[in-house]
């Protein structure tokens, strides 16, 4: 159980380590998300983020030690249940251009939960005076903001090729 938090201080590490087990899971799931795309562009982008998450996790760890704190190991119970949520829908899509259209919509639920934890951690980062946080925390939500962009590009393209097969 998370302890209560108190200061503005306390509460940018409660949302830091909310990220670090966002990114972990996210870190955990996704070859198999990767597995269930049929396009090779998708499949490719979704391989390209997993990489990413992997190193915003050593980033947040790194914030973590700066500071002589703990990531510890609760779980993000909201980011569990969008992976489990997705995943299940996912799985029972017999069509695979409709499961990949899917994908991108499982995966935009995913990034714009991240975009909003990184937003307000960086904000706060930012008010707190940290010093090399802002930017470290700004560059990991560019790398979410880039997969949003990247997934909705692709979106026209599926599915423009899932409605012309229907």
């Amino acid at each position: 159980m998370n302890p209560i938090v108190k200061t503005p201080r306390e509460l940018f590490f409660d949302q830091l380590r909310d990220i670090y087990s966002m990114e972990i899971q996210l870190c955990v799931s996704m070859p198999h998300l990767v597995t269930l795309c049929t396009s090779w562009e998708l499949r490719d982008l979704m391989t390209k983020h997993a990489h990413q998450n992997c190193n915003q996790i050593a980033e947040i760890a790194a914030i973590f030690k700066r500071h002589g704190e703990s990531p510890g190991d609760d779980k993000c119970k909201a980011m569990a249940g969008l992976i489990e949520g997705g995943t299940g829908h996912l799985e029972a899509v017999p069509s695979p251009q409709t499961r990949d259209l899917m994908m991108i919509a499982h995966c935009l639920r995913i990034e714009y939960y991240e975009m909003a934890a990184y937003e307000f951690t960086t904000l706060l980062s930012g008010r707190l005076g940290l010093k090399s946080e802002p930017a470290a925390l700004s560059e990991l939500l560019a790398e979410e903001k880039e997969m949003a962009m990247a997934l909705m590009t692709m979106e026209g393209d599926l599915f423009a090729a899932a409605n012309s097969r229907v």
